[in-house]
């Protein structure tokens, strides 16, 4: 009588089971690696493009700022005497006042036209599309199209003055030119910000405000309870973008006044000094501190809202 013998376990060829993965996903990393390192090619003359363009321009104007250079001779060495100037000169300060009062003036109505609006036509079920296409079409139409059309609209017998039975000079006379700019720059600009704002209303989740509705809450407390709160990352990008376009405006107050009565901004300055004046050390000195002024702001702002949401 014999006894049973033992099966003996299948033999294995080649490698083990364990190697097999380890072996696929050696490939998929070469793959990744591969389409990662194809990427980066194909960005290469976009980067040296925006090297050459953007990056290489702005240092410029940082090197030279420190300088006195005009276009027909060398530069030289001043150091921080082209700042010193700016800040003892009264037309520079002057530009930069009329700079936040155009953009005060354009960008907080602006900002709360297109809130408004944007929570009415939010509620619109029919013809939204075409509604913010109408609103968007000032935004899409250069600022140099724009200022032309309004200059005709602000003549002394232009469109305004005739529908509002009014003999308003708006664009000769220090007491409107101002105020003319700020009424175009709400018109143009107001369709930006409604399109930002309709979007931040339709990413806020709906059982917020049912919820509000449910507890009593009016109109009013669902906007300033629920709403707004909601859509403070919106705003705070609004606001940043509006104090950033307010100073660089430059085109409606070349074509409507070309800087006179009391609508110079800073960059008419720049422009007037670099290529007028011949001053581009001056000039690039005034960009390097509107830069400054521009990231301060930004920052106040960030702190602003990080506070109000802790």
């Amino acid at each position: 009588m014999t006894a049973p013998s033992q099966a003996s376990p299948p033999a294995t060829t080649g490698s083990p089971a364990g190697e097999r993965p380890s072996g696929a996903g050696h490939r998929r990393r070469r793959r990744v690696h591969g389409r990662d390192l194809l990427g980066a090619l194909l960005s290469v003359p976009a980067l040296v493009l925006f090297a050459l363009f953007a990056i290489y321009p702005g240092l410029r104007v940082f090197y030279l700022s420190l300088f006195d250079y005009s276009l027909t001779s060398p530069p030289e060495f001043v150091g921080l005497d082209n700042f010193r100037f700016l800040a003892t000169d009264p037309r520079f300060r002057e530009t930069v006042l009329n700079s936040i009062f155009y953009t005060v003036g354009t960008y907080v109505p602006a900002l709360v036209l297109a809130l408004l609006l944007a929570i009415v036509l939010r509620r619109m079920t029919a013809g939204l599309g075409w509604v913010r296409l109408l609103y968007f079409l000032p935004v899409a139409t250069s600022w140099v199209a724009i200022s032309v059309v309004w200059r005709l609209v602000l003549h002394p017998d232009g469109l305004l003055n005739q529908t509002l039975g009014l003999d308003v000079t708006w664009l000769s006379s220090s007491s409107s030119a101002r105020w003319a700019l700020v009424i175009m720059g709400v018109w143009k600009e107001t369709g930006f910000f409604l399109i930002l704002f309709l979007a931040g209303l339709a990413r806020l989740p709906a059982e917020v405000h049912e919820a509000a509705l449910v507890d009593g809450a009016n109109a009013w407390q669902r906007f300033w309870r629920v709403t707004f709160p909601l859509l403070k990352p919106i705003t705070a990008i609004c606001t940043i973008i509006a104090v950033i376009r307010g100073f660089q405006s430059f085109s409606p107050q070349v074509v409507l006044t070309n800087g006179a009565f009391g609508t110079e901004v800073v960059n008419q300055f720049v422009y007037k000094t670099a290529f007028e004046s011949a001053r581009m050390g001056r000039a690039s000195a005034v960009a390097v501190l509107m830069f400054a002024l521009l990231i301060a702001v930004t920052m106040v702002q960030l702190r602003v809202f990080r506070r109000e949401d802790s």
